[in-house]
């Protein structure tokens, strides 16, 4: 994203959707997370096909420890992500994820794809 410092890696990319793999994403922040929503779509093949919100910041919304953060301040995770998925159909997936704060401002947004025509 042009507007954000922004990283992010992922330790093996083998087999990811079964299997247990380590990530590490950081980032400065550029506006402060009073309020923090979500927006995941999942495109398959071009069409989107599932869109999903929710609020990750906010009263009684305190989801994530980063909630409350100041603009200027750094945001770092690391650890284990499991998906869990026995087996990931042929085609083009997309995850295009958007976080916006209190005031509607884009604090965030990345597009994770993955691509799978294997030949069986």
């Amino acid at each position: 994203d042009a507007q954000q410092d922004f990283a992010f890696s992922i330790d093996h990319c083998s087999d990811v959707a079964s299997h247990t793999f380590n990530i590490r994403a950081a980032m400065i922040l550029r506006h402060s997370i009073k309020e923090l929503y979500a927006k995941l779509d999942l495109i398959i093949n071009g069409k989107t096909v599932l869109t999903y919100k929710e609020t990750l910041c906010g009263q009684g919304h305190d989801k994530l420890i980063f909630c409350g953060k100041k603009k200027g301040e750094h945001l770092y995770y690391e650890g284990p992500v499991t998906l869990g998925i026995k087996e990931i159909p042929q085609g083009d997936y997309t995850i295009s994820a958007r976080l916006t704060n209190e005031d509607q401002v884009l604090v965030a947004c990345a597009d994770f794809t993955v691509k799978n025509y294997l030949d069986y």
